[in-house]
């Protein structure tokens, strides 16, 4: 081949010795058997392909079948430790699939957010995967709704990751037991002076993992009062802040504990700069568990969240057959108390 002409699907059939409709099924994952036949058939096709350095035409495949091989995420911020988790399983699962995966941050933004999904029906993607912070702002939530409605009108499947009262399949996790339960057990260990720093009030995830550990905590007789529990951004910033605004508290505390372990390592270093030491003078605890911070975090009580799983399960949702027959996957956390995974049934 000349290297000023590429190489066409014409010339992979040629050099596999299929027929070109053959060639063109099996590079855009129409062959999936698992007879002898069928595997060999497509790894002489995928041999021929490679060594002609041809690559299937993600636009082409939009313009011809009117969508492209391709799933859209949006989530709220593309830094924080969790979504970085749930965007590797989402990659991960398209990967294995031939697809691709675009990626979209909104900063938590709601016309950010409504101007992403308005783009994404002009690149006309397979699914889209809807993995930001859903609330209870009726407004809000109705621009949304109206936006997927759009995209689902055009063919694209919709998928959300996480709690929310719009009517799609989604990918959840009981937020609330695993919560009660952690209160329950840091109480066990002796603490009686808790605060709680919580994403924005009007944040489903955020309300459903502070009412769940304040529920915890009233169960074992302990009362948080309500200027201890404090909303700031669901993110590593907001928890730095959250300490300045829980104030002379500070002081008069056993745990804080985060709405999220991005969270908690803000709570950390503001601690750290105000003198006081985690676990020492103040235990810290969060919610997500990623795994890095066990490496600097030894002794961390967290939920654990399969949040790389989730993207798994999100994908299976948006694009395989029996996947859409389904209305939703529900995936268990786990309860990490001073590093020690721990049952969360319900006592």
């Amino acid at each position: 081949m000349s290297p000023a002409k590429p190489a066409t699907l014409g010339d992979v059939a040629k050099l596999a010795g299929v027929s070109v409709p053959t060639a063109s099924r099996i590079l855009n994952g129409g062959v999936r058997g698992t007879q002898t036949g069928s595997a060999d058939l497509r790894l002489r096709v995928e041999e021929a392909a490679a060594t002609l350095g041809y690559s299937v035409s993600t636009a082409a495949q939009a313009i011809k079948g009117g969508r492209a091989r391709s799933v859209a995420l949006l989530v709220s911020d593309i830094d924080d430790f969790g979504s970085a988790t749930m965007i590797s399983g989402v990659m991960h699962a398209a990967e294995k699939r031939g697809m691709s995966v675009a990626v979209r941050a909104t900063g938590d933004d709601s016309k950010r957010e409504i101007e992403v999904l308005r783009h994404f029906r002009g690149e006309r993607h397979r699914a889209v995967v809807l993995a930001t912070s859903r609330t209870t702002d009726p407004s809000r939530e109705a621009a949304l709704d109206e936006e997927l409605r759009l995209l689902r009108a055009q063919g694209a499947r919709i998928v959300l990751v996480g709690d929310s009262a719009l009517d799609y399949p989604s990918v959840t996790v009981d937020s609330r037991t695993p919560a009660a339960r952690l209160a329950a057990e840091l109480v066990r260990h002796g603490h009686r002076r808790f605060a709680v720093v919580s994403g924005p009030a009007d944040q489903i995830t955020a309300r459903d993992r502070a009412h769940g550990f304040l529920a915890g905590l009233a169960a074992m007789g302990v009362a948080v009062p309500e200027q201890r529990v404090v909303h700031a951004a669901f993110s590593r910033d907001g928890g730095y802040a959250a300490v300045d605004l829980l104030g002379k508290h500070i002081h008069d505390l056993d745990v804080i504990a985060a709405g999220s372990d991005a969270m908690a390592v803000g709570v950390i270093a503001r601690l750290r700069e105000l003198g006081i030491s985690s676990p020492g003078d103040i235990e810290v605890s969060g919610f997500d568990h990623v795994p890095m911070l066990s490496d600097v975090l030894p002794g961390f009580s967290t939920v654990e969240v399969p949040l790389e799983a989730f993207g798994e399960a999100a994908l299976h949702l948006a694009v395989d057959e029996d996947g859409a027959a389904s209305g939703g996957v529900s995936l268990p956390a786990s309860l990490i108390v001073h590093g020690v995974r721990v049952d969360v049934a319900p006592d």
